[in-house]
C-alpha cells in the first residue's frame, strides 16, 4: 500500500511552476520551466511517528525565490488511515483527485512553484510559493474550493522570501554524483 501510495506521489504530472492562461503581467521563473519534475522522497518522524515528504528536486537551487517569496501551505485532512495516519489507497485517491483541482484552478489564474508535498498523522500539507501580489486571487480560489470539499481543512500564507520553511527538505536531498 504504501508503494502504490509513493508511486501516486511520484508519477502525478503536475506544473510546478504552472503558467497562468491570462496575458498580463505574470512572469513565471522561466530558467526553471524546462527542467523536468524530478521528485525525492524523504523519511522523518515527528512525535514518534513516521511521516513522508515528496520534494521537487528542480528548486533545489532556485533563483527565482524573491519573485516567489509567499509560501502557500494546504493542510487536507486524512479521513481514512493507517495505524500511522497515513491515508489509506482510496484515501490517497482522493487527495490526488483534490491536489490536481487545486493546482489546476491555480494555475489557472497564476503561476506558482509546487515544491511538493508532506504526509503526516492524520493530514497532508501541499507546498506551494507564490508571488505576494497574487495572494487575493488564491484566496478567491481557495475559498471556492474548501467549501466544496470537507477533507481541505486550510491553507496558510508565510512571506518566506529565501524559502526557509522547506530549506531542511533541500538540505537533506542527495547531492547529484
Amino acid at each position: 500500500m504504501k508503494n502504490i501510495c509513493l508511486l501516486m506521489l511520484c508519477a502525478l504530472p503536475f506544473t510546478s511552476c504552472s503558467q497562468s492562461n491570462q496575458k498580463e503581467t505574470v512572469s513565471p521563473p522561466i530558467t526553471q520551466t524546462s527542467l523536468p519534475d524530478t521528485f525525492t522522497t524523504l523519511k522523518f518522524e515527528l512525535d514518534g511517528k513516521p511521516c513522508m515528504a515528496v520534494i521537487n528536486n528542480k528548486f533545489k537551487d532556485f533563483k527565482g525565490k524573491a519573485e516567489y517569496s509567499l509560501s502557500l501551505f494546504l493542510t487536507v485532512k486524512t479521513i481514512e488511515k493507517d495505524a500511522n495516519g497515513h491515508p489509506t489507497e482510496k484515501e490517497s485517491v482522493l487527495f490526488h483527485e483534490l491536489q490536481a483541482r487545486i493546482m489546476k484552478d491555480l494555475g489557472l489564474i497564476l503561476p506558482y512553484c509546487h515544491t511538493g508535498t508532506t504526509t503526516m498523522n492524520g493530514y497532508r500539507d501541499i507546498l506551494l510559493y507564490i508571488s505576494p501580489s497574487d495572494q487575493d486571487k488564491a484566496i478567491a480560489v481557495l475559498n471556492k474550493i474548501k467549501q466544496e470539499n470537507p477533507r481541505f481543512e486550510s491553507y496558510t500564507f508565510e512571506p518566506d522570501p529565501e524559502w526557509e520553511a522547506v530549506a531542511s527538505f533541500y538540505e537533506a536531498i542527495p547531492a547529484k554524483n
